[in-house]
């Protein structure tokens, strides 16, 4: 009896394996889009008056996402339907623009929030010391961006692996020694007044919620990438990573209404005094129901204006 023929095509892959990954960090890269858009939209609405600087690095992180939002959909289109019944072999056209998004979205973000932890210590030493993984990890997004070319194909992939080490790594210890450090210094600035403590705490697990999210993607990612070696079920996790980044910020940005709000209610003190803790930028605070100008040097306020981008707290201490 003779034996099969060969196929003439060459071995056979299984696609769901090269493209399903990918279909799915698509998928929920638009999920996220929707929410990031729901974000950009309400900060336009809040109409606060941030710094230029900062205004234009959220306009510009929009501006980047919908240009990954019509690349991802590039992406899927061009294996799923121009190379429809192809041998997945080559690397989409438009691949390189992940790692590209991610670092353009990323990198800033983490500065951003270096510079918050600057304001918050006073000190360079502990947001250099992050810095320098940030622009670690910067420099191997960017060596990943040169070798995607010369990559080429999902069979040349490993070639990768160095590069996505230093990138996806140093991205991950980043994010988390940003979550940790921010947590640490915020819980120090506790006064132990009610309002303002319960402000601070929300602050604390936004930060660390939001950090750690966009670390476990990037842990994901690396370690998915290193231990399925000849798979794509990193890109799961690597396609929505600026998504994530830029919700995780947008996020941080919009809290601070909430938390605005929720200070200038009116709260009970020890003696059963009314004491409103102010988040605003005039120095009128409420003492008893009736609104007193106290100047910022005056001992009974401790005021760590625009330490958290916005978000002023001021401690009411009652005088015995």
């Amino acid at each position: 009896m003779s034996s099969p023929a060969a196929n003439p095509f060459g071995p056979t892959v299984d696609v769901r394996l090269v493209y399903g990954p990918l279909l799915i960090g698509v998928f929920f890269n638009m999920i996220l889009f929707g929410l990031l858009i729901a974000q950009q939209l309400e900060y336009y609405q809040c109409a606060r008056k941030d710094p230029l600087w900062m205004r234009s690095l959220v306009w510009g992180i929009c501006i980047v996402e919908v240009a990954n939002t019509a690349f991802d959909i590039h992406l899927v289109f061009q294996p799923l339907i121009l190379n429809y019944g192809g041998i997945p072999n080559d690397l989409p056209t438009l691949f390189i623009t992940e790692p590209l998004c991610v670092v353009m979205v990323a990198f800033p973000i983490q500065l951003f929030f270096l510079w918050r932890i600057r304001r918050l210590t006073g000190s360079n030493l502990l947001p250099g010391a992050i810095g320098l993984f940030s622009v670690i990890s910067f420099a191997g997004g960017i060596w990943t961006i040169v070798m995607v070319p010369i990559v080429r194909n999902f069979m040349n992939v490993p070639k990768l692996f160095h590069s996505a080490e230093v990138w996806l790594i140093g991205a991950a210890v980043t994010d988390i020694s940003i979550a940790v450090s921010l947590a640490i210094v915020l819980r120090s600035k506790k006064t132990g007044f009610g309002p303002s403590d319960t402000v601070v705490d929300k602050i604390i697990r936004s930060t660390v919620q939001t950090g750690m999210w966009t670390a476990l993607f990037s842990l994901m990612d690396v370690v998915c990438f290193l231990t399925l070696q000849g798979d794509t079920f990193n890109f799961m996790f690597n396609i929505p990573l600026a998504r994530l980044y830029a919700n995780c910020f947008m996020s941080t940005l919009n809290a601070r209404v909430q938390l605005n709000r929720a200070m200038d209610r009116p709260s009970l003190s020890s003696s059963g005094r009314h004491a409103n803790v102010v988040l605003a930028r005039g120095d009128a605070v409420a003492i008893d129901g009736d609104n007193k100008n106290i100047d910022s040097t005056d001992d009974a306020i401790m005021n760590i204006e625009h330490q958290y981008g916005g978000i002023r707290m001021t401690k009411v201490v009652e005088r015995v």
